[in-house]
């Protein structure tokens, strides 16, 4: 398995460190006033300030956040020398999980920090000795301590059994409370119970909280020193994108959700046009006619008591929170479940990562024992799949040889199998074939994802919930009804973390945008008496997030404004059409992208003074377009391609789309290398400092004298520096030889051993910089003819047969909708956009002016070039043509900034290497005898069309 330090989890792990730089870790007394000075610096983060030792950190499932804390103890080990850790969790096969990560980053770890973490775990009485042997009586040793909430939330559990011994008197439960040891909380919002607080608040110790979810009312979100929510890890590329089908049986009956005896209503959910909605009914309403059902056809709501509709058919219905699933149900659901699975399959084993799919189940005897249908059924339905893939005589070679592994030497299926509450007993059989798997499914992932390991689907009745994910669960299948204490978030949450490959390598946003949601992508099957679970799913991500979706405004996002601020700016906001309020959900709907005329508006700057700019910085766009939840029976809203103009756009369309590879000529390594030392060596990196305060009591004077002491920090070792350029290589997409080669060549290195972060943040601004003033005149582009068959932009708009489709997915031109009509010569029928500056574009472009016309232009769908920053996506093409017949395509970049000094760096150096890919395309099309001339330009704000386009002939 690599591990590679993510940029987030370094955030995380430095704010950790920074608000504990004057902490008292003898008395555990000085939270707040840590807490105080670290706000100061960090306004976002403060949501309020507990009076519990607790320290937040809202992490987002599948991000690491496991991960994070073990290195965080470290962390906190070597700067603060503190030595005695405990990890709370609470349930066994969270416990399993860390377990299982401990032992996974062991060398990792050691060979960073140059010493082991000593692991204990609380099983049973006969564990407590070496607890109190080694984690108690060693102090010296660096130490953690497993426990489940389970071990002390009970006044007669070994740990707080009262002892007395010749050495000690109390409990072990005080024994370890004395050493002040600092807790870890994973799933924080499963040990919320008064008995579990009862005796977890006897260590009156600091303790961190890290989750995804936080529970409600006084165990709420507080103290929070890092934030990385569900929209955030979505936005910046650090989850999967969740696609959720429902199947819809066709005898479908809308389910009873909710009842008021009072006001005589019910809650139905119901299905229109394979959407989930919340219709209510009341006395005498027409049941088939309102839920749009032909079960209820006639039928009338007689009387309503309780939690009971008693129908005019004599029918009684009560409110239901689950459900079973018939077995006719579940068939289709492994059915869709098994096509989904071989959909991905062959292409993610064509990119070297192995596919896994994860089934919750009703019952275990329905995979184990006599008759265990879903077993039975599941191993029919794959079989059949299965044999018609392999008649496929285009089946790639590879893959064909993986599926004939398929089944064991006596002939039985061994791609599934399932761990369930219990199985832990059967683990000590090392001869036992189902023992084997459910280690294998707990404690082994680096062989669980190994193509030679052919287990690929997982069952389970629920046990592998919280603390248990595996990155290569592409498709999740819900066959049973879940406790209602489980969030939908926490259920999909076992598949989000980002895939590996055979080598344990994340598959990163270092991809194409927009391919990396084809293969970072996770499935969800649900049946339809899931009712609102994508609503649910979408309201639960919205209330836990911090971080702006883009979509919709609440009063609770704005929390760094004033009551009174709020209701102003919302008030203005709807003035200026931006927005518009929705009743049922006490939000603003956004209807046009905010930031552009936001951040100009001086009625908002008076508003809100020095708030403004935080204001901004929270409703600034996210580059990721992408959407996070697909309802997959929502049909796609679209808009239609106007096929007179797109007969002329192909030319253009077709051109652009030729497929490009970068090539960097005669760059003179040595000479780039040399400026960049050269400038690194001209910065002085100061140690950093640590404040310690000393409290001494005064006997003679009855007071405390304080004493602070400025200790600078740990330098580091050369070990830690180097395994730090390989991290600093990986993450930046540097050839490692590259970046060993300038840091031998460094002559201040004191740098790195006095503050590594900052030394590598100078290092990385100054080779990006240095790299591009000397590539831009190295880069070159060869061009290739590219199979319009294949899905590129170029199948957007046209068929295989290069002929105009009717209509394209909205979602693959912006985010909002104009209500306006666009400009005659404008591609499709709707102005689809997602800055104010593309909607004055498509809405107000005009189409003559000198001696040249626009024939047609169109916002480019999904299309992006390559540049050593990533990808770059213009927004405009245009298809001119002058008086005397000859045709320019011209491709434009819309920017919303006054001036082209104020377009990030990034951004603007992109801008560069696009103007070299057109200049060069231009070369390439005339060499395939297209007679037309290529050109680029970037639109500045409200810059006329006709400013831009002077010098074209």
């Amino acid at each position: 398995m690599i591990f590679e330090k993510q940029a987030y989890q370094q955030e995380c792990i430095k704010n950790i460190i920074e608000v504990l730089k004057d902490f008292n870790f003898k008395t555990h007394l000085n939270l707040e006033e840590c807490l105080k000075d670290f706000y100061n610096s960090n306004k976002t983060l403060n949501l309020g300030i507990s009076q519990n030792k607790n320290l937040d950190i809202l992490m987002e499932t599948g991000t690491g956040k496991t991960f994070t804390y073990i290195n965080a103890i470290y962390e906190i080990h070597k700067i603060y020398n503190q030595n005695k850790f405990i990890i709370f969790v609470p349930r066994k096969a969270i416990l399993e999980s860390v377990k299982q990560n401990l032992k996974l980053t062991k060398e990792y770890f050691y060979a960073i920090y140059k010493t082991h973490l000593k692991i204990y775990e609380y099983k049973d009485e006969k564990s407590i000795s070496n607890i109190i042997n080694h984690y108690i009586n060693d102090h010296k040793e660096l130490s953690v301590l497993l426990l489940t909430s389970s071990a002390i939330n009970k006044k007669d559990n070994h740990l707080n059994r009262q002892k007395e011994t010749l050495f000690h008197k109390g409990s072990v439960l005080d024994s370890i409370a004395d050493l002040r040891p600092i807790s870890f909380i994973d799933e924080p919002h499963l040990l919320k119970g008064d008995k579990f607080k009862e005796y977890f608040f006897k260590f009156n110790s600091l303790y961190f909280r890290f989750g995804a979810t936080f529970p409600d009312g006084d165990d709420r979100l507080s103290n929070l020193i890092y934030a990385l929510d569900s929209i955030s890890a979505f936005k910046s590329y650090l989850v999967k994108q969740i696609s959720v089908h429902t199947i819809i049986d066709k005898n479908f009956k809308p389910i009873l959700k909710d009842i008021n005896a009072k006001t005589k209503t019910a809650t139905f959910e119901t299905y229109l046009n394979g959407i989930a909605k919340k219709v209510d009914v009341k006395l005498d309403d027409d049941l088939g006619l309102k839920l749009n059902n032909k079960n209820f056809k006639d039928i009338k709501i007689n009387s309503i008591k309780s939690n009971k509709l008693y129908l005019s058919s004599g029918e009684i219905l009560e409110k239901s929170s689950s459900y079973l699933l018939s077995q006719d149900q579940i068939s289709i659901m492994l059915d869709k479940a098994i096509d989904l699975h071989f959909q991905k399959e062959e292409r993610l084993f064509k990119e070297n990562i192995k596919a896994l799919s994860l089934f919750f189940i009703p019952n275990i005897s329905d995979f184990r024992g006599k008759n265990p249908f879903i077993k039975d059924e599941f191993t029919r339905l794959y079989k059949q799949k299965r044999e018609a893939i392999l008649k496929n005589p285009n089946l790639d070679e590879d893959y064909k040889k993986y599926l004939e592994n398929d089944f064991d030497k006596n002939g039985d299926l061994q791609v599934l199998n399932g761990y369930f509450s219990g199985d832990s007993k059967a683990k000590g059989n090392t001869e036992d074939k189902e023992a084997d798997d459910i280690r294998l499914i707990l404690e082994d992932k680096v062989n669980l994802l190994n193509f030679k390991t052919p287990l690929r689907f997982i069952f389970s009745v629920w046990a592998l919930q919280e603390g248990w994910d595996n990155p290569n669960v592409f498709t999740l299948v819900k066959l049973a009804s879940s406790s209602s204490e489980t969030s939908k978030r926490q259920q999909v949450g076992r598949g989000l973390r980002l895939c590996v490959n055979q080598n344990g390598k994340r598959i990163t946003q270092n991809l194409n945008p927009h391919n990396f949601y084809d293969i970072n992508a996770l499935d969800v099957v649900i049946n339809a008496n899931e009712g609102t679970f994508i609503a649910d799913l979408q309201k639960e991500i919205e209330e836990t997030s911090l971080s702006f979706n883009e979509e919709n405004l609440k009063d609770s996002d704005l929390f760094m404004l004033n009551k009174r601020q709020k209701v102003r700016l919302f008030t203005h906001l709807e003035d200026l059409g931006l927005v518009k309020f929705d009743e049922i959900n006490d939000t603003f709907e956004i209807i046009t992208p905010l930031f552009e005329i936001c951040k100009d508006d001086d009625v908002i700057k008076e508003l809100l003074k020095d708030k403004f700019d935080e204001f901004i910085k929270f409703i600034t766009p996210s580059q990721n377009k992408a959407t996070q939840i697909i309802d997959k029976n929502k049909k796609s809203n679209l808009t239609t391609i106007r096929k007179n103009l797109a007969k002329e756009f192909k030319e253009l369309w077709k051109s652009i789309n030729t497929k490009a590879l970068i090539r960097y000529d005669d760059i003179d390594t040595k000479e780039l290398i040399r400026e960049v030392t050269t400038k690194f060596d001209e910065i002085e990196i100061k140690p950093k400092t640590i404040k310690i305060t000393k409290e001494t009591f005064i006997s003679q004077t009855n007071t405390i004298q304080k004493e602070e002491i400025l200790l600078s920090k740990y330098k580091l070792g050369d070990e830690f520096i180097l395994e730090n350029l390989s991290n600093f290589a990986s993450e930046n997409l540097y050839p490692l030889s590259f970046i060993i080669k300038i840091y031998n060549q460094i002559s201040n290195k004191e740098n790195f051993k006095n503050d590594s972060n900052l030394a590598f943040k100078n290092l990385n601004f100054i080779i990006k910089d240095i790299v591009h003033k000397n590539i831009i005149h190295k880069v070159c582009y060869d061009f290739q003819a590219t199979n319009i068959t294949t899905k590129t932009p170029f199948s957007y708009l046209y068929d295989a047969n290069e002929m105009p489709k009717d209509e394209i997915e909205i979602n693959k031109l912006g985010r909002y909708e104009s209500q306006n009509s666009p400009k005659n010569h404008y591609l499709y029928d709707k102005v689809i956009y997602d800055s104010q500056i593309e909607k004055d574009v498509i809405e107000n472009e005009v189409d003559k002016f000198s001696s040249n016309t626009i024939k047609v232009f169109a916002k480019l769908p999904k299309f992006s070039i390559p540049t050593p920053y990533k990808e770059y996506e213009p927004d405009f093409a245009y298809l001119i043509e002058n008086d005397s017949g000859k045709k320019i395509f011209f491709i434009c970049e819309t920017k919303g900034y006054d001036k082209f000094s104020e377009i990030p760096k990034d951004e603007a150096k992109k801008i560069d290497y696009a103007k070299l890919f057109f200049k060069t395309l231009d070369k390439y099309i005339k060499s395939q005898g297209i007679n037309a001339d290529i050109k680029f330009k970037t639109r500045i704000n409200k810059q006329a069309l006709i400013d831009i386009l002077g010098d074209l002939k």
